[in-house]
């Protein structure tokens, strides 16, 4: 069964779903959010992981367990029944549960090939299983098991031959789309980066001021894509990948930062990005009077939407390349949104469809009962220094970063006292209106012995964030940074 699973793995590769990860998002979307959503609190980003974890112990058991059947007296009907149990339910769950989700040609071509070596592959061990098992003095071996474990293997080998022709693969690697160096070729404004501190790059494990795209937060194609903008429009239109290029792009640095992220976390990243503000499509497919969303639904079906008013911010973009490359696979390959002030959830990757309604769209998380304005928290994180501090009585930089959407950032305050009083961080300039500033205070300790650092940020309106702690859920979570250190003297 690992080596079964190995093949299918290799199969995911070339484009195709992960036959574990078919099952696992039919398994997803089958759950009700009272469940999910406690879950995602608990685990974070580690929730889907161990889930698919445990989907492969399933099929892994199961393969035990199949092994165990070929090699005892039960009935061969029974063991052909155990053994494709897995493989099939990963294809039948995925189409009756997660259809949007998961491309129905190429995971039954992943799920047949799974089987088919797994069958195989116990005919190929069953005479020496069943030359050791405990039965074979009194049931000597059977050669119409062994034919009919191989007769179903070659049937699961045809299914997933006659299927190719037929699935959306376009090529081998498809898997790793996208993260080309490449450049805009109607570049209307160019993003004007503020220089960085020196002084804050050159501190050992300060956050980068721009996020490479392979650290990038990530929380999920096809070559054959197109663009269609329709809806409440008086001329509906498509693009392809190569007419989207052609159109006239902007510039723009902007941080992501993920609704589920807690207080301190690193489900936030920052990168150069380039595309076409979405107003030029919407002007262009001329909007009618009347429309309230536009909803963006991606290639595996999923659903958001931003009012029209959001939509038409200059800064809202479908966004094609990711410092200065295509956009990573993992980040929305070929294009995906970026919307000025609101969390990740809403910057639809993948995106395949722009429609204009004339009502209040409920997305998918909205139906599980996040935030469906979703706007960013103030809120700011202590990167530097780490939990334990060796002390030579000079001052101690501690440093990290703040951020408030569109709001900006106007002052970083830091106390090491337990919130009784707090010093002024020093901020390193903005490199954009949508961006994170990066912050840096020096504090010279009393002496040695256990501290508590906190920090706070204040938005460009005058806000300070609350110091009140909330959970993500629904609305992203709230509360002050705080770190527990060490100092000992040197």
């Amino acid at each position: 069964m690992f080596f079964a699973l190995d093949v299918a793995f290799l199969l995911s590769m070339a484009g195709m779903p992960f036959v574990a990860d078919s099952l696992g998002q039919a398994i997803i979307d089958v759950l009700p959010g009272w469940i999910s959503i406690p879950l995602i609190e608990a685990l974070h980003q580690w929730a889907k992981i161990l889930l698919i974890v445990g989907v492969i112990a399933l099929f892994l058991i199961d393969g035990a367990a199949t092994g165990f059947l070929a090699a005892s007296r039960r009935r061969t009907a029974l063991v052909l029944g155990i053994g494709l149990l897995p493989w099939v339910a990963a294809f039948l769950f995925a189409r009756v549960f997660s259809p949007l989700r998961i491309e129905p040609v190429t995971s039954l071509i992943d799920a047949a090939v799974g089987a088919a070596v797994f069958l195989g592959a116990l005919a190929f061990i069953l005479p020496s299983a069943l030359d050791r098992s405990p039965f074979a003095e009194t049931e000597p071996a059977s050669p119409g098991r062994r034919r009919a474990l191989l007769g179903t293997a070659a049937i699961a080998a045809a299914i997933a031959i006659v299927s190719l022709p037929l699935s959306r693969i376009a090529a081998v690697g498809s898997g790793g789309l996208g993260n080309i160096t490449t450049a805009a070729r109607r570049l209307r404004t160019r993003a004007d980066i503020a220089p960085a501190d020196p002084g804050v790059d050159a501190l050992p494990g300060i956050t980068p001021r721009i996020t490479a795209n392979e650290d990038h937060y990530t929380v999920d194609t096809t070559l054959e894509w197109r663009l269609d903008i329709k809806g409440l429009v008086e001329s509906p239109f498509s693009l392809t990948y190569d007419q989207l290029l052609d159109l006239e792009a902007v510039e723009q640095v902007h941080t992501l930062e993920c609704i589920s992220n807690y207080v301190g976390g690193d489900l936030i990243s920052t990168a150069l990005w380039t595309g076409v503000p979405l107003p030029d499509l919407l002007n262009r497919a001329q909007v009618k009077s009347g429309a309230y969303d536009v909803v963006f639904t991606s290639v595996d079906g999923y659903t958001d939407s931003i009012p029209i008013a959001k939509a038409m911010e200059d800064r809202t973009l479908v966004a094609y390349l990711m410092n200065g490359k295509t956009v990573p696979q993992d980040h929305g390959y070929p294009a995906r949104m970026l919307v000025p002030n609101i969390y990740g959830m809403k910057n639809v990757k993948w995106i395949r469809s722009i429609e204009v309604v004339n009502y209040d769209f409920i997305g998918y998380w909205q139906q599980q009962g996040w935030s469906d304005a979703a706007p960013i928290n103030t809120n700011a994180r202590i990167d530097l220094p780490g939990r334990n501090i060796r002390w030579n009585g000079n001052a101690i930089t501690v440093a990290g970063i703040a951020f408030a959407g569109a709001r900006g950032i106007s002052k970083v305050e830091v106390s090491t006292d337990g919130a009784k009083s707090w010093g002024l961080a020093t901020l390193e300039n903005a490199m954009g209106p949508l961006t994170w500033r990066r912050w840096t205070y020096a504090w010279t300790p009393n002496g040695p012995g256990p501290a508590n650092l906190i920090v706070r940020a204040t938005d460009g309106t005058g806000n300070t964030e609350t110091p009140i702690g909330r959970p993500p859920y629904p609305d992203g979570a709230t509360g002050y940074d705080s770190l527990d250190v060490s100092v000992a003297r040197v």
